[in-house]
């Protein structure tokens, strides 16, 4: 498979058509197994393409692959596509990802894929304190490509691929390389390079822990909880009429009607209005099945007795209002920080609220000092600990 090399002087961020090799048969996808079994002395740049703007179940569009100056573009969806054999030579090697967490596991959930070992560059960007850490800006500012996000909200899935994302998705993985090597440079000059390692395993090892879909719970969408417990039924109600519709017609549940029109309605519909264009408010109109399988749930949802509404999600553990665990928490925020100022990282980078108060709890159980032997039982960054605990030493 002979391919062109890709000219990394070009500061357009786009990859000419004739230098990419789309594999969307048996035979070239072989080719690229042999590709990546052989030798390498570079890791390969991988990043994917989805469509869950356009479908109800998200899967896995488009694989890009960059590596040996070569672009490839694997078609999952082609027919008779088996990739087995091409995954399990891709998890040997070394990945540069940017936001690894979203697409190993996607690609766990589809293929069952885990890596062997990855390069973030979003992490490494933020644990160099950088403002901006997409994709984009990074690129813009450390190697001064312009890269074309035109595309972003395309559907992934339709076939033909047309040339235009062909090359719009190579863009994403052909400077990979280069990104990789100045942030490298950079975390080894701040000495953080072992932050970083130890940060990309757990996202190795997070990717295969992706939660399964659970109705009883999944129609609390943001901003559930600040309504009233009627105003909640309602809610649950409209939720479970868009999924269903989104199901049917294989499309993504915003497009049905917004969660926030899903809320809207549910106080409407809580205040008395049983209308459901009025709930709905739409200018388009919605289809008559919809309308009328809104009207029946909220009809069935004004028929519930309070002690069936639902109450509010619990968002604290037990415990959680424990004086002396507000106290600790208090004094590992201001040890983070502190540290975050000096260190010139964002604050919920260095250690977020969840990880502040696994530690806390450990530490007030157990009363060890100890980092390591906190981070272990915490279950939390061992890097982190050992920076608080230090702070918390001095």
């Amino acid at each position: 498979m002979e391919l062109t090399e890709i000219n990394a002087e070009d500061t357009s961020g786009a990859v000419p058509v004739s230098e990419i090799e789309l594999v969307e048969t048996l035979d070239k996808l072989a080719g690229v197994v042999a590709a990546l079994s052989a030798p390498l002395s570079e890791p390969v740049a991988l990043d994917t393409e989805a469509d869950s703007l356009h479908h109800y179940s998200e899967k896995t569009c488009l694989l890009q692959l960059g590596f040996s100056g070569r672009i490839f573009i694997v078609d999952p969806l082609a027919p008779g596509m088996d990739l087995k054999p091409f995954l399990s030579a891709l998890s040997s090697r070394r990945l540069i990802l940017h936001g690894a967490d979203y697409d190993l596991r996607l690609l766990h959930k589809g293929y069952g894929f885990t890596a062997s070992s990855i390069f973030d560059t979003m992490i490494a960007a933020q644990l160099l304190g950088e403002a901006e850490f997409g994709l984009a800006a990074l690129l813009s500012k450390r190697l001064g490509i312009r890269v074309d996000k035109s595309f972003q909200r395309a559907d992934w899935s339709e076939r033909p691929l047309p040339e235009e994302l062909r090359t719009y998705a190579a863009a994403d993985v052909v400077s990979l390389h280069r990104l990789m090597d100045s942030l490298l440079e950079d975390l080894g000059r701040k000495g953080r390079l072992e932050w970083h390692e130890e940060d990309c395993a757990r996202v190795v090892v997070a990717a295969k822990n992706h939660r399964e879909r659970d109705p009883a719970s999944d129609w609390r969408v943001k901003g559930t909880n600040a309504l009233s417990n009627r105003e909640r039924a309602f809610a649950r109600a409209l939720w479970r009429v868009r999924d269903e519709r989104a199901r049917e017609l294989d499309r993504p549940p915003f497009r049905i009607f917004t969660n926030e029109r899903l809320l809207e309605a549910a106080k409407a519909a809580a205040k008395g209005e049983r209308d459901p264009e009025v709930l709905l408010q739409s200018r388009r109109g919605y289809p008559a099945p919809l309308l009328a399988s809104v009207k029946a749930a909220v009809f069935s949802a004004s028929s519930l007795p309070p002690t069936e509404w639902p109450g509010p999600k619990r968002e604290t553990e037990p415990g959680d209002s424990d004086p002396a665990l507000k106290k600790e928490m208090e004094r590992l925020k201001g040890f983070r920080e502190r540290l975050a100022k000096s260190l010139s990282i964002d604050p919920g980078v260095l250690a977020s609220k969840p990880f502040l108060t696994a530690l806390a709890k450990v530490k007030l159980r157990t009363g060890s000092r100890d980092a390591d032997a906190l981070a272990r039982e915490a279950g939390v960054s061992l890097w982190r600990t050992r920076l608080l605990m230090e702070a918390a030493a001095a």
